[in-house]
């Protein structure tokens, strides 16, 4: 296959990574899974060189610990009567462990072009599934959920790529600045009729990061066309808020011990009281990921984790899980600071932030892995953050270039 065919694929292929996530449920899983598979085996074929470098191994080596340490503590606490749940863990976990090769594919050709393809598709994702989120809460009386058919990951996926589709707004084109404020707003919206409280900080907290990061998109609301563009914004999302915030008020009142009781958080809170007993007998490497839900039915909960991914990781592999998914977490900022190469790189930092603070807010309160979603998601993100090659830094250098590098800077 020629460059330009390579080039044109990846592209295509990022779009719907973040285009289609909300509305064609896990698609971003089997994307990943098929770009793995025909990495290999171009690569075994040779039909490009195996580029990688050493800002590679701070993304490469946190997923790679992450799974050896999740592996070790179930073989630790290898119990027959779960035996047979072992199998689906290890293929869950296999994407970290081959999304690497990923990365040579996609260093084919210019990365800033396949950075744009993947923002204009995050902005796309939003405003695809706004419609089918609107039908099913006003029709349907239900979560919203669009493609995804859960409300908890697709209000993850919306807030992530509704955050990211905010660097749209960073183009000199006017449509492709509309485009990322339209994708932002659906994508939040999309949030509040999934009515997932957890991921609600994610989108303020991109705002924020697109100021401080690029300062000169604030000096542009100093005027009033920015201003009535903020004011219509905040009215829309207010409207469509306070219209489906039962749960959020629900939440509110708990914690303000109110009369009423939020059932979800008081399941949340006992499990948590009862793993944090678990712990003090066990804190090393944990009981093993495939004997979790087993303990969680011992209580009478019917659910696959502990509603908070930190606690569910230090239940599966202990200490030693939890700090590995915290080094992975921190690993696109990593290899966004350790990378010399200049292509996109504020973009990229973005991204990398939003990595770690999303997942970080999202877990407090629901998973953080071993949900095909998520995952992919991350593991895309690592993709994008990990994928500007810089030529200064090789360690296995192509016997010839067929590539050319895209050199464009913020």
């Amino acid at each position: 296959m020629k460059l330009p065919s390579m080039q044109r694929n990846n592209m295509v292929c990022l779009a719907m990574v973040s285009g289609a996530a909300g509305i064609a449920g896990s698609i971003i899983t089997i994307l990943l899974g098929m770009s793995m598979v025909w990495a290999l085996i171009s690569l075994a074929l040779k039909r490009f060189p195996a580029r990688f470098q050493r800002s590679d191994l701070y993304i490469i080596g946190p997923a790679w610990l992450y799974a050896t340490v999740i592996l070790l503590a179930a073989a630790v606490n290898y119990d027959p009567a779960t035996a047979e749940k072992l199998l689906s863990r290890f293929v869950a976990l296999l994407p970290f462990i081959f999304f690497p090769l990923v990365l040579a594919r996609l260093r084919v050709g210019s990365t800033s072009a396949l950075i744009d393809a993947f923002l204009v598709g995050a902005a796309l994702c939003g405003i695809l599934a706004l419609p089918l989120a609107f039908v099913q809460v006003e029709f349907f009386d239900m979560r919203a959920s669009g493609g995804i058919g859960n409300a908890l990951p697709f209000s993850m996926v919306c807030s992530m790529l509704a955050s990211v589709s905010l660097l749209n707004t960073l183009s000199p084109r006017p449509r492709r600045q509309a485009l990322g404020w339209a994708g932002f707003i659906a994508g939040i919206l999309c949030v509040l009729l999934s009515q997932s409280r957890g991921v609600l900080p994610i989108p303020a907290i991109a705002v924020v990061m697109l100021f401080v990061l690029f300062p000169h998109k604030l000096r542009r609301f100093y005027n009033w066309k920015g201003v009535a563009l903020l004011v219509v914004a905040a009215i829309v999302v207010l409207g469509m808020g306070l219209k489906h915030s039962d749960r959020l008020i629900e939440m509110l009142g708990y914690f303000a011990n109110d009369s009423g009781a939020d059932e979800s958080y008081t399941a949340r809170i006992e499990l948590w009281k009862y793993a944090g007993g678990l712990f003090v007998e066990n804190p090393w490497l944990g009981y093993g990921v495939q004997n979790r839900q087993e303990f969680i039915t011992d209580i009478g909960y019917s659910f696959t984790h502990f509603h908070n991914g930190f606690i569910t990781v230090t239940f599966d592999a202990g200490l030693a899980g939890l700090i590995a998914t915290l080094l992975l977490l921190v690993s696109p900022l990593l290899c966004v600071v350790r990378n010399p190469t200049t292509v996109a790189r504020r973009k990229r930092l973005f991204m990398a932030l939003l990595v770690l603070f999303g997942y970080a807010i999202a877990g407090s309160t629901n998973i953080l892995f071993f949900q095909d979603i998520y995952d992919s998601i991350f593991l895309w993100f690592a993709l994008i953050v990990a994928m500007p090659l810089s030529q200064k830094v090789i360690l296995l250098p192509p016997r010839r270039v067929t590539a050319e590098m895209g050199d464009e800077t913020d």
